[in-house]
């Protein structure tokens, strides 16, 4: 390799467009390595996949889920492995959706000129390639400063708050291990004052199981709402915030989500409940979302009365319409 070229990454490309391909192989130093059968996307020698928004099967047999948005958020799930998302310049609904898939950041392609922005790209290698201690260093220093000395730390201040969290423990549902109503309430009040503040979209979800629900025997119902509380955790992201508003309703508050990403988690939580709840458990899965800023939300009570109203109305969809799709949104 000669001086000055920089060394190229090992990198993995899911998509079926050729122009993108060169492109990035182009701006990258070489071709991406190739699945092998049976291959995982996320093999220790690549740190970096790129996908294709526009990808669809055969391409996207390679990444779990087989989907390219489920996939993108499987593979972040991957300690140290970086996930880019390609999409055309006047896409403007790929790169919110993701970012909300948790994707390191999104690569723009022009179409008309077959050449790629690389800034999000350049701009996380910067930071990787920056020289600072790791946390645990961080921390192992900072605990053998403290015990060379009479003071508590903070981190063991924090252990030993969190081994008395009585008031952590007061905040949540004792059966599902969320957060409770008046919690939800509170943070409704405090993520709506942020999104107004900074001009972020901020998407409320109520998401009910049914009355079908309080008929249950109490084991069943016990292992209903178990599983459905692990289906919320495993679903949402870490900044989001979930509730048991009521017996049978959950609250799901989206920071930084417009309609579309509100609507398609909605509809995943929906679906992956009804493959894991029992058929015969008779529960009624419904959801309703509200997104603001909107002209019809001037402020909190009127978004969870919107969400509300959603709910109510795809609850009837369902009813009457088997097969429907049982999310209503403040747009329909």
């Amino acid at each position: 390799m000669q001086d000055g070229q920089t060394e190229p990454r090992r990198w993995r490309w899911v998509g079926s467009r050729d122009a993108v391909q060169a492109a990035l192989a182009a701006e990258l130093g070489g071709p991406p390595i190739p699945f092998s059968d049976g291959a995982d996307p996320n093999d220790a020698d690549v740190d970096l996949v790129i996908v294709d928004a526009l990808a669809g099967p055969p391409a996207t047999a390679s990444l779990p889920g087989g989907h390219v948005f489920a996939g993108v958020r499987a593979l972040k799930r991957t300690p140290g492995l970086r996930v880019f998302v390609v999409v055309d310049d006047e896409d403007e609904l790929g790169p919110q959706l993701a970012r909300f898939c948790l994707a390191d950041g999104v690569l723009r392609f022009f179409p008309d000129t077959g050449t790629l922005d690389l800034a999000e790209l350049d701009g996380t290698d910067r930071a990787a390639q920056t020289k600072r201690p790791s946390v645990d260093a961080l921390l192992g220093r900072i605990e053998r400063d403290f015990a060379a000395s009479s003071q508590e730390s903070t981190v063991a201040r924090l252990l030993r708050f969190e081994s008395e969290n009585r008031v952590l423990q007061s905040l949540q549902d004792p059966e599902t291990g969320l957060f409770d109503g008046p919690y939800a309430t509170w943070k409704l009040d405090e993520e709506w004052k942020r999104a107004r503040r900074f001009h972020q979209p901020l998407s409320l979800v109520l998401l009910d199981l049914g009355e079908g629900l309080d008929a249950l025997a109490s084991a069943d119902r016990a292992a209903v709402l178990v599983d459905a509380a692990s289906v919320f955790l495993n679903e949402c992201r870490d900044i989001d915030v979930l509730a048991r508003f009521s017996p049978t309703t959950f609250l799901f508050l989206l920071p930084g989500t417009g309609t579309d990403g509100a609507e398609i988690l909605a509809q995943r939580m929906l679906q992956d409940l009804e493959a894991r709840l029992p058929a015969n458990a008779g529960l009624e899965l419904a959801a309703g979302v509200a997104t603001a800023p909107s002209s019809h939300i001037p402020d909190r009570k009127a978004f969870l009365l919107v969400a509300e109203a959603c709910l109510r109305r795809a609850r009837e969809v369902a009813r009457n319409s088997p097969g429907a799709s049982r999310v209503a949104t403040t747009w329909q």
